[in-house]
């Protein structure tokens, strides 16, 4: 007999899963806020769109989280035993080679993209905001400096490089957030209670994008060339363009941030402003393709599907476009 719970259910334990190991005060707990959060999400990637591909990123996701979160409490059975004094490898070591490959980090990236190309666009924002809010907290808190940083850096060099030649918008959303959480991973290295903000305005901006890609059923780079009304291309070029740190616009206040927190330590933000300016050479060539090319078939595009929440997507634009005034002033 097979049993079906609406998503309402499975959304109520995947936030319960995140507050618990947000909250916990011991390893075991953290862990088992983990296990909840990564088994109420597996049914809402197989239930909101049930095909092939949904099936085969459930089973990825799982595999590598499983494996990721036994990392975690082997970790914390090191940590109980030996407190810490081990000859041959700090647990700090163990546990944050777990929550990176949680997250997604590179070198421990390779299921993140192919994951979020299974997913629709709902998921797809769930996997890159509310899916590493337990994993960066844990992390924030046990994490091994040195490995830490490595990984940041390998991380934010990674996702730039890779989002060349990407022809899938979820892949490069995928390595536009590793190279994301490069930047995450270098405040956190330094002590920096900033990677929240970071992390609340990375949230915030690809919550926008995601709505604009869902809004325009765009999934891939052609599709772009299709877009007939210019304010439609606005839209995309603006948000896009956030995403990736252009100033004036919102995604910027973040890596304006990161920078103030980073200027101490000079080689470190050479090597992130380097990987940033590469994911911004790659945003700018997916805008000069939606202004530049031009096709008339337009059979994919459902325009009157949505056409109640096309003012919604105005204002989130227009928070993409001036929202660095206020949100400065709040958290400056």
């Amino acid at each position: 007999m097979n049993l079906y719970f609406p998503p309402v259910i499975y959304m109520f334990f995947l936030v319960l899963g995140t507050f618990i190991s947000v909250s916990s005060s011991s390893l075991f707990g953290m862990w088992m806020g983990l296990e909840i959060n990564l088994m109420s999400f597996i049914p809402l990637i197989i239930n909101l769109e049930s095909n092939k591909k949904s099936s085969e990123a459930a089973i990825k996701y799982f595999l590598v989280q499983a494996i990721a979160s036994s990392l975690v409490i082997f970790s914390s059975m090191f940590f109980f035993i030996f407190s810490g004094n081990i000859f041959v490898l700090s647990p700090n070591i163990i546990i944050t080679l777990a929550l990176c490959t949680k997250l997604g980090m590179a070198p421990f990236h390779f299921w993140f993209p192919e994951v979020l190309e299974g997913m629709n666009w709902i998921n797809s924002l769930l996997l890159l905001t509310w899916q590493k809010i337990s994993p960066l907290v844990i992390l924030s808190l046990l994490f091994h400096a040195k490995s830490l940083l490595v990984l940041a850096l390998v991380s934010a060099v990674t996702g730039a490089i890779s989002g060349f030649n990407q022809t899938s918008m979820r892949k490069i959303l995928a390595f536009s957030s590793i190279s994301h959480l490069g930047w995450i991973g270098s405040m956190m290295f330094l002590n920096s209670s900033f990677w929240i903000i970071y992390f609340v305005l990375y949230c915030l901006t690809s919550f926008i994008l995601c709505f604009s890609f869902w809004f325009f059923s765009l999934n891939y780079f052609s599709q772009l060339s299709m877009i007939q009304n210019m304010n439609e291309k606005m839209i995309i070029f603006i948000n896009l363009l956030s995403l990736g740190g252009l100033p004036p616009l919102l995604g910027f206040l973040p890596k304006w941030i990161a920078m103030m927190t980073l200027k101490s330590s000079f080689p470190i933000l050479i090597i992130l402003i380097s990987s940033s300016l590469i994911t911004l050479y790659f945003y700018t060539r997916l805008c000069f393709s939606t202004f530049t090319l031009y096709l008339q078939s337009m059979a994919w595009f459902q325009k009157n599907k949505f056409k109640k929440n096309f003012s919604i997507l105005s204002i989130f634009t227009l928070l993409s476009l001036l929202g660095i005034i206020p949100m400065s002033l709040i958290t400056l």
